[in-house]
C-alpha cells in the first residue's frame, strides 16, 4: 500500500514555537490582552463566619489532596472570602483556622473537574488547638454557579458497562443529551470503542457539531474538516481518567465555541505511592446472541475475537513534589459484520449467445429510449406538455444487440444473490470480517517547583488501522473503509503562579493533531480499458481505476475509488488570571489559536463517477409513473442499455488552510450575600476567515461586475441573431413574462488574495459578543433555585470554496432535454472533449462559467450563535440524593441553510409561475413551455465539455434566472437557519463518599420538542422565500436514562450482612458488585418519501397501528396510487418527517457483574462480566419509503413482507453481546 504522505502544517520549529510563546507571554504581560481557556481544574470558594454569622477575616483556608498531600492555601479577606482557583479534582480534607475559634476541619470534599464549588464554614469559639471535625461529606448543593451539567466520577466510568469502553457513550445518561446514531453493523458505525470519532452528539439540546470536547482543558475537537466538525479526535483510556465534566448550561464565560456542551476530561495525576493496574478485556463471540437477519437467514453465529488489554502506573519522582501517572491501551479486534443487502439477480445478467435481459420478471416495464416521441406533436425538446411516449421494448426484454457489453461487465461485478435468489431485494447475506487496530500511550507529569508554582504537562498519541467492506462484496465492487489510517497527537504544558495571595494566574501551551488516510475502494483491477471505457487522465491520479458507478433505487454503489485525507491541527496559548476582592472573584483570560487543516491526495473522484436511473428506460423521461398501474424504468435496464444518468470526472486541487482564532473574556463570580451568587460575564470571540497558502479560496461572486462574455464576438453575433431573437420572443412571450435580458452578463466569481482581495475567505464577523448571567439563590440549607441566560457562539465550520482551482467535468446525459439520451458512454468514450482543466484565478471573471452550477461561499459569512436560558430547582434529599428540575431552552440562530444563494435574489420570484406549478394548479402545458428548447446564446462560445457548451439549444427557464452563465449559483453561508429546543430536564442523582458503600445511581429524564429551519423544500429555479421549519431528525421528546454503580450489601465491611465472614467464606462472599445502564426513548421521526406528490387524505399512518409489514400506510397495497412521481418543475409540498409517527426504537439493558479477590491490603484481581443488550432486543430501521417497490413477500418461507413500507428484517443494532476481563491492582 502506499505510503501516507508526511504533512508539515507548522512550517516552524518546535524552538520558534516556544519562542512565540514566551514572546505572547511579554505581550500579554505588557500589553494587559487578556486571552480565555477552556479550564479544567475547580475553584473553592466560600464564606467563613463566627456563631452569629458575622464575616471573619484572616482566616487560613487550606484544601489538602488525600492522594498526593498536595495543598493549597488562602486567607479569608475583609468580607471573610476566600477563593482557591486552579485546584486539581481529588478528594480533600479543608482546614480553617482563625485566632479566637476553634480549628474546623472537613474530610471527603470531592473536587469535580471545572467546578465552581461553594463551601461556607461557620466557626465555634474557643481555642485554635480545639478541632472540629467533619467526616461525612458536605452539602452537595451547588449554591454558586447558574450552569449545569453532571460529573462523572473515575468509579463511575471504570464500573459502567460500556461496549468497547468508550467514554462518551456516557454522554447520553445526563438530561439533555443523546447520542444521534442508531444503526450499526456493516451500514452503520462498526462500533464504540477508543478508536471510534464521532460528532454525532446534542449536549444540552445544542445543534448537532458544536460541542466543545476538552482533555485537561486542551481542545481535543476538530474545528475544520468539511463534515468532521464538532467531531473529538481521541477518548483516552477508561482507567487512565479522574473525572469527566459535562456541562449542558454554560454561563461560564471562560468556555466558548460551542452552542451546545462541553466535556471535560481530567486524566489521573501521580500520588505519593506507586499504583497501577493491569488488564484484559476479552470477546470471542461464543457467547454472544446470533443477529436477527443471521437467524432469519438460517446463517450460524459468526465468531467475534477482541482483545481490549492496557494498564496504569503512576505514582511519585519525588514525594510532596513531583508524580507522573501513565497508561497505555491496545485494540485488536476481527468482527464479522452481517450484511443483508440486494444484488441484481442472475436472470438481469447478460448471458452471450442469448436473445437478451428479459425483466418481465422484475415487476417494472422497460421502454425503449430511441422510440421517443411527442404525443402532442411537437419535437424532442420542445413537446408540448411534455408529452412524450416511448414504445414498450417487446416481451419487456432488452435485444442482446442492445446490450452494452460495458454496462454488462459493471453489472457482472456485483455477486450473484445467496438467498431469496429470486427476490430483486434483500437477496444477499455475507458476513465481512471487520478488522481493528490501535495503540494509544498517554502520559502526565505534575510537579511544584515552589510554594508559589505549579507545573503539569500531558501527552498523548494514538495510531491505528481499519478494515471494513460496508457492501459485503469483493474485489473491485467492494467499497468502504478500506485499509485506512488514523493517529492523533495531544500535547500541552501548563504553568499556575500565585502573584499574591488574591491574584493567581495560569499559563498554557498546546498542541494537537489530528490525521486520517481513508480509501473508499481495494482499488483493485480490472482498468477502465480492460472493459471497453476510454476514461480522460487525469494528473492528480497516477491510478487507472473503474469508474464508481450508483443506482436511483434498489441497489447500493460498487467501486469505491477515491481517497478522503485530512490532517487537522492546532496550537494555542491560554492565559487566565483570577482575583479575588471582597465578595467579587474576577475571572479573566483568553486565548490566541491557529487552526489548520489540509487535505494532501484528496482529489476527487478524478478515475469519474457514473450514475443510473430510471428516466431512460421511463415511459415518458420526464415524468415516472406516467401509465397508471405501470411501474416503469429501471436503473438496471439503464445500465444495460449505457445510459448513464449523471457523472462526471473531478480534476481537484489538495488545499492547506490556516484560520486564526482570537477570544478574551471577563468573569465576576458575586457572592452579593450569604444565600444569592451571581455570575456575570462577558465573551468576545473574533475568528478570522481561513487563508490558503496557494491563495486557492474564492471570495464569493461580484455580482455587478460585466463578466468578458459579454464581449465575445460570437455571443454577440448569437444574441443579435433574427432567428433566435424571434424564438426567444415566442418562447418568452407563450411563458406570460418578459424576454430575458441578454445584452450583459452580469457576475464573476472572485478569489482571495487576487486582484485586491484579502487572503481571507469570509469577512471577519467583528460582533461575536456573547453575555452571560447565571444565578443560585438558596431558599434555605435544602433548596435552590437556578438558571440564567447567555449568548454562546460556535465557531465557522466552513473551509472555503475553490471553484476554479477544482473543477469537475459533468457527462452530458442529453442534448435535447432530457427526452432522448446521449450515447458517449454506450461508445466507450464518455467524455468525447476530455475533462476541463482548472485554472485557478488566471481565468478571471470567467472561471466557472458554463459549468452546471457554481457552489460558493460568500464572504458575509457569520458565526452562528445560540441563547441559553434556564430556570429550575435543586432539592436535596436524605440519603445524599439531589433532585433538579429545570427548563432548559437553546434557540439557535445564523445556521446554514445551504441553499441558492440569498445575498441577493439568486432564483424566480415564486409569485411568477408558481401557481401552475404547485400540487393543485398544476399546469403541464406551462412545465413544458418552461423546458422549451431555445437558442442558446452560449453555444459556440463556450468549451463544448461544459455543460452550457454542449448544445445548440437549453431550456427556456434556464435563461430566465439571474447569472445564468453559472448555472445554479449555490452559496453554503446562508446565515438564515434556525433551531430551537425547549425541554424539561429531571435528575435525581445518589452519590457516595469516601468509604461509604451501598447504592449510587443517577436518573435523567428529559421532556423535550426540538425543530430546526434550515434547508428550502424548493430549490432552483424556485426557491422557497423561507427555510422549511420541521422538527430535526433527532427529536425525540421522551428519553429516559438509569445508571446504576451498586456495591452489593453483603461481606467484609457491609453494614447488615456478613460483616465478618471468615476467610474461605470471605473468598466467595466479599466484594461483589452490580452496575448497569438502561434507557428508554421515544424513535426518531418518520420520514416521508422523497420527489413526490401525495394524493390521498388519509394519514401515513396505517389503520390498526404500525408494523413491520406496514409501518406506513400504503394505500391498499398500491402506494403509486396515492404517491405520484413530482412531474417536471412541479413544486415539492411534503415535509421531509412528521413527529405523530416514529422510526422503531426499542429500550437497552446493559449490565456488569464484579467480583474482586483482595490477595493483600494493596493487590487485588477483579473478574468481570459485562453483558451488551441483555435483553437481545432487536432495533430494526425505518421503512422502505420508495413507493416503486412492489409490496410482497419477501420468500415462500416466512411471513415477512418487503417493498413500500415494509420494515426490512436487518437489525441495526449489536445483539446481546457477553465480554469478560480481567484486571490485577497493584
Amino acid at each position: 500500500m502506499k505510503r501516507h504522505t508526511a504533512v508539515s502544517l507548522l512550517g516552524k520549529t518546535l524552538r520558534s514555537f516556544i519562542l512565540t510563546f514566551l514572546w505572547s507571554l511579554i505581550l500579554l504581560f505588557f500589553e494587559s490582552a487578556p486571552l480565555r481557556a477552556q479550564e479544567f481544574r475547580a475553584t473553592l470558594s466560600g464564606a467563613v463566619s463566627d456563631p452569629s454569622g458575622e464575616a471573619v477575616p484572616n482566616a487560613v483556608v487550606t484544601a489538602v489532596a488525600d492522594s498526593t498531600h498536595l495543598s493549597y492555601t488562602c486567607k479569608t479577606n475583609s468580607a471573610g472570602r476566600y477563593n482557591i482557583p486552579y485546584v486539581l479534582p481529588a478528594t480533600y480534607t479543608m482546614t480553617v483556622e482563625a485566632k479566637g475559634f476553634r480549628t474546623f476541619i472537613q474530610k471527603n470534599v470531592a473536587v469535580a473537574t471545572a467546578e465552581y464549588q461553594g463551601l461556607n464554614f461557620k466557626l465555634e469559639v474557643g481555642a485554635l488547638s480545639e478541632q472540629v471535625t467533619v467526616t461525612s461529606a458536605p452539602d452537595v448543593l451547588d449554591t454558586a454557579s447558574g450552569s449545569a451539567g453532571a460529573v462523572l466520577t473515575s468509579t463511575e466510568i471504570q464500573n459502567a458497562p460500556l461496549n468497547g469502553r468508550q467514554i462518551y457513550m456516557l454522554l447520553g445518561t445526563t438530561p439533555g443529551s443523546q447520542f444521534l446514531q442508531t444503526q450499526f453493523g456493516a451500514s452503520g458505525y462498526s462500533g464504540t470503542r477508543g478508536w471510534d470519532v464521532s460528532n454525532n452528539y446534542s449536549i444540552g439540546g445544542g445543534v448537532q457539531g458544536y460541542n466543545e470536547f476538552l482533555l485537561n482543558g486542551t481542545s481535543i475537537t476538530i474545528m475544520t474538516g468539511f463534515g468532521a466538525e464538532g467531531t473529538w479526535m481521541v477518548a483516552p483510556n477508561n482507567d487512565a481518567i479522574q473525572e469527566v465534566n459535562i456541562i449542558t448550561i454554560p454561563y461560564d464565560a471562560r468556555y466558548g465555541d460551542t452552542m451546545g456542551g462541553i466535556v471535560n476530561i481530567v486524566t489521573k495525576s501521580g500520588t505519593n505511592d506507586f499504583h497501577g493496574e493491569l488488564y484484559e478485556y476479552l470477546e470471542n463471540g461464543f457467547f454472544n446472541a446470533n443477529n436477527f437477519e443471521n437467524n432469519f437467514n438460517g446463517v450460524p453465529r459468526q465468531n467475534t475475537h477482541q482483545h481490549q488489554y492496557g494498564g496504569v502506573f503512576g505514582g511519585p519522582v519525588v514525594k510532596n513534589k513531583a508524580f507522573f501517572f501513565g497508561s497505555f491501551e491496545g485494540y485488536w479486534e476481527n468482527i464479522p459484520f452481517t450484511t443483508l443487502t440486494s444484488v441484481p439477480p442472475a436472470y438481469l445478467r447478460f448471458q452471450p449467445g442469448s436473445s437478451g435481459v428479459d425483466f418481465s420478471q422484475t415487476g417494472y416495464t422497460i421502454y425503449d429510449p430511441s422510440t421517443t416521441t411527442c404525443t402532442s406533436g411537437g419535437t424532442l425538446g420542445n413537446c408540448s406538455g411534455n408529452s412524450y411516449a416511448r414504445t414498450e421494448f417487446p416481451n419487456d426484454t432488452i435485444p442482446a444487440s442492445r446490450i452494452s457489453s460495458i454496462g454488462a461487465a459493471l453489472l457482472n461485478l456485483f455477486p450473484l444473490p445467496n438467498t431469496n435468489t429470486s427476490s430483486l431485494t434483500n437477496n444477499y447475506i455475507a458476513s465481512a470480517p471487520d478488522k481493528y487496530r490501535y495503540y494509544q500511550p498517554m502520559l502526565r507529569l505534575d510537579w511544584i517547583t515552589g510554594p508559589k508554582t505549579h507545573w503539569y504537562s500531558m501527552f498523548e498519541y494514538q495510531w491505528g488501522r481499519e478494515f471494513r467492506d460496508s457492501s459485503g462484496f469483493t474485489g473491485p465492487a467492494e467499497t468502504g473503509n478500506i485499509n485506512t489510517f488514523r493517529s492523533n497527537v495531544v500535547g500541552s504544558l501548563d504553568m499556575t503562579r500565585n502573584f499574591s495571595p488574591t491574584m493567581v494566574g495560569d499559563f498554557k501551551i498546546s498542541f494537537t493533531r489530528y490525521h486520517d488516510y481513508f480509501p473508499n475502494g481495494p482499488f483493485a483491477t480490472p482498468t477502465p480499458s480492460s472493459i471497453g471505457l476510454n476514461m480522460p487522465s487525469i494528473p492528480t491520479s497516477s491510478r487507472q481505476l473503474l469508474p464508481q458507478i450508483s443506482f436511483s433505487e434498489l441497489y447500493p454503489r460498487i467501486i469505491g475509488n477515491s481517497l478522503s485525507q485530512n490532517v487537522d491541527q492546532a496550537e494555542d496559548l491560554d492565559v487566565d488570571f483570577t482575583k479575588t476582592h471582597g465578595k467579587h472573584t474576577f475571572e479573566f483570560g483568553g486565548e490566541i489559536g491557529r487552526w489548520n487543516f489540509a487535505n494532501p491526495e484528496s482529489v476527487g473522484s478524478p478515475n469519474g463517477t457514473f450514475s443510473f436511473g430510471t428516466g431512460a428506460t421511463q415511459y415518458n423521461p420526464t415524468k415516472s409513473g406516467a401509465l397508471p398501474g405501470i411501474t416503469d424504468g429501471n436503473p438496471i435496464a439503464s445500465l444495460l442499455l449505457g445510459y448513464p444518468s449523471g457523472g462526471g470526472v473531478d480534476w481537484d486541487t489538495t488545499r492547506y488552510e490556516t484560520v486564526g482564532h482570537y477570544s478574551v473574556y471577563g468573569q465576576d463570580n458575586w457572592h452579593v450575600f450569604r444565600r444569592l451568587a451571581l455570575n456575570v460575564g462577558l465573551r468576545y470571540d473574533v475568528e478570522a476567515g481561513p487563508v490558503d497558502r496557494t491563495n486557492g479560496l474564492n471570495r464569493g461572486m461580484c455580482l455587478t461586475c460585466v463578466n468578458p462574455i459579454t464581449n465575445n464576438p460570437t455571443y454577440q453575433a448569437n444574441i443579435a441573431n433574427p432567428s433566435n431573437v424571434s424564438a426567444w420572443q415566442s418562447a418568452y412571450s407563450a411563458l406570460g413574462g418578459p424576454m430575458p435580458s441578454l445584452s450583459t452578463v452580469y457576475g464573476g466569481i472572485q478569489f482571495a488574495g487576487v486582484n485586491g482581495q484579502p487572503r481571507d475567505a469570509y469577512n471577519v464577523d467583528w460582533g461575536d459578543i456573547g453575555p452571560r448571567l447565571g444565578f443560585a439563590f438558596a431558599i434555605n440549607e435544602k433548596t435552590v433555585i437556578r438558571g440564567g441566560w447567555g449568548w454562546v457562539f460556535g465557531y465557522g465550520i466552513e473551509g472555503g470554496t475553490s471553484d476554479g482551482f477544482s473543477l469537475s467535468t459533468p457527462y452530458i446525459t442529453s442534448l435535447n432535454g432530457g427526452a432522448t439520451p446521449t450515447d458517449y458512454f454506450l461508445n466507450g468514450t464518455p467524455f468525447p472533449n476530455g475533462a476541463q482543466k482548472p485554472l485557478g484565478a488566471s481565468a478571471g471573471l470567467l472561471t466557472a462559467v458554463g459549468s452546471s452550477s457554481a457552489s460558493l461561499d460568500f464572504p458575509q459569512r457569520k458565526i452562528p450563535r445560540a441563547t441559553i436560558t434556564s430556570i429550575g430547582l435543586e432539592r436535596s434529599l436524605p440519603f445524599h440524593t439531589v433532585l433538579n428540575v429545570r427548563y432548559v431552552g437553546n434557540h439557535a440562530r445564523a445556521l446554514r441553510t445551504l441553499g441558492v444563494f440569498q445575498w441577493i435574489n439568486g432564483t424566480l420570484p415564486l409569485s411568477w409561475g408558481y401557481p401552475q406549478l404547485q400540487q393543485s394548479t398544476y399546469n403541464a402545458a406551462f412545465a413544458s413551455q418552461l423546458n422549451q428548447q431555445v437558442p442558446n446564446p452560449y453555444y459556440g462560445v463556450l468549451p463544448t465539455n461544459t455543460s452550457l457548451g454542449s448544445s445548440p439549444t437549453i431550456a427556456a427557464v434556464n435563461l430566465l434566472v439571474p447569472y445564468n452563465e453559472f448555472g445554479l449559483v449555490g452559496d453554503y453561508t446562508n446565515p438564515f437557519g434556525k433551531s430551537q429546543y425547549d425541554a424539561l430536564e429531571v435528575e435525581a442523582k445518589k452519590r457516595l463518599y469516601g468509604a461509604d458503600r451501598g447504592l449510587e445511581y443517577t436518573l435523567a429524564y428529559t421532556y423535550s420538542h426540538n425543530e430546526e429551519q434550515t434547508h428550502y423544500l424548493n430549490g432552483w429555479p424556485w426557491q422557497d422565500p423561507h427555510p422549511l421549519d420541521e422538527l430535526v431528525f433527532y427529536d425525540r421528546p421522551n428519553v429516559f436514562v438509569l445508571r446504576w454503580n451498586w456495591d452489593l450489601p453483603w461481606g467484609k465491611g457491609a453494614k447488615y450482612l456478613l460483616r465478618n465472614p471468615s476467610t474461605w467464606l470471605g473468598a466467595v462472599v466479599n466484594h461483589w458488585r452490580v452496575d448497569g445502564i438502561f434507557s428508554a426513548e421515544s424513535g426518531f421521526p418518520e420520514g416521508l418519501p422523497g420527489g413526490r406528490w401525495y394524493t390521498s387524505s388519509h394519514s401515513f399512518a396505517p389503520d390498526g397501528g404500525q408494523t413491520n409489514a406496514q409501518w406506513f400506510y400504503n394505500c391498499n397495497g398500491q402506494p403509486l396510487n396515492c404517491f405520484q412521481s413530482i412531474p417536471s418543475r412541479g413544486q415539492a409540498n411534503l415535509p421531509d418527517r412528521v413527529g405523530y409517527m416514529r422510526l422503531p426504537s426499542v429500550p437497552n439493558l446493559d449490565l456488569s457483574l464484579q467480583k474482586e479477590f483482595h490477595l493483600t491490603e494493596a493487590k487485588k484481581v477483579q473478574f468481570r462480566v459485562d453483558s451488551f443488550n441483555t435483553t437481545n432486543s432487536v432495533l430494526f430501521g425505518g421503512p422502505d419509503l420508495n413507493p416503486r417497490d412492489t409490496i410482497k413477500p419477501l420468500n415462500s418461507t416466512s411471513n415477512w413482507m418487503t417493498g413500500f413500507g415494509t420494515i426490512a428484517p436487518f437489525q441495526n443494532n449489536f445483539p446481546r453481546i457477553l465480554q469478560l476481563s480481567l484486571k490485577l491492582m497493584f
